[in-house]
């Protein structure tokens, strides 16, 4: 195996990974859903990949929302909670938006022939 199939294999498991912990509840579907694009060009995949698409609307509906300890550290705590339902709307919505899709991608990369 070469060094640029174990790269593809390892991001392959990356989005496995962060796709069975977003159905698991272990892990925001916004959050889940960055995680998932930032592995998107070492996996070898397609801009238009129909799996990766609904991942690219829930980034593109939450990019201005701070999610993640990270991000959410930066912020006054005022903030946070003036933010809190729309996060919590968004993250409803993209459960329902990217759940399928999670599936999908642990179908077709869980088991790499």
């Amino acid at each position: 195996m070469s060094w640029n199939e174990i790269e593809i294999l390892t991001a392959r498991r990356g989005i496995v990974d962060a796709c069975q912990r977003m159905l698991a509840g272990k892990l925001s579907y916004i959050e889940g859903a960055r995680i998932v694009l930032s592995f998107q060009r070492e996996a070898k995949l397609p801009d238009l990949d129909d799996d990766l698409l609904p991942f690219t609307g829930i980034v593109s509906e939450t990019d201005a929302l701070p999610i993640g300890e990270q991000q959410r550290s930066l912020w006054q705590p005022a903030a946070l909670a003036a933010l809190q339902a729309e996060m919590d709307q968004k993250e409803a919505w993209s459960k329902i938006f990217g759940e399928a899709a999670c599936r999908r991608l642990i179908e077709r990369f869980a088991h790499p022939v």
